[in-house]
């Protein structure tokens, strides 16, 4: 019997993805980022996990400049995590294509009052990243 798929055709990948610290409860993180000049902020669905198990926060931030565009999802959700290898970040920043983000989201990101850290996560295993894929 013949695979359809080779192994290395099967692996999911995935642009970076950024852990963000902070005290904030999403509905004051979203306000803040709304006053921001170059972001635009829009409320999204509840996001659920892949096995459609908890309902996550969300955003869609889009960078005015070049209409870039991320989402800002709560990793905490109703049940469980979205990331749960990474329970001290209490946002993810993903990308909505297979670029990178903007490093200039990111950088407004860092320097808002009220956020602790900004930061690279590892890449999420094959597991992890089902989340992540149906993002896309």
């Amino acid at each position: 019997m013949h695979s359809l798929f080779t192994a290395a055709e099967s692996v999911l990948e995935y642009p970076t993805i950024y852990g963000i610290s902070t005290s904030l409860r999403h509905i004051k993180l979203a306000y803040t980022l709304s006053k921001h000049p170059d972001l635009e902020v829009e409320f999204a669905e509840d996001i659920p996990d892949f096995y459609k198990e908890s309902l996550h926060a969300a955003y869609l931030l889009t960078f005015l400049d070049d209409q870039t565009r991320c989402l800002l999802i709560k990793n905490k959700g109703s049940e469980n995590y979205f990331y749960s290898k990474y329970k001290k970040a209490d946002y993810l920043l993903c990308s909505l294509s297979d670029d990178e983000i903007n490093i200039e989201i990111i950088q407004i990101l860092s320097k808002l009052s009220g956020i602790s850290i900004c930061f690279a996560l590892d890449i999420p295993n094959q597991k992890e990243i089902q989340n992540f894929s149906q993002l896309q």
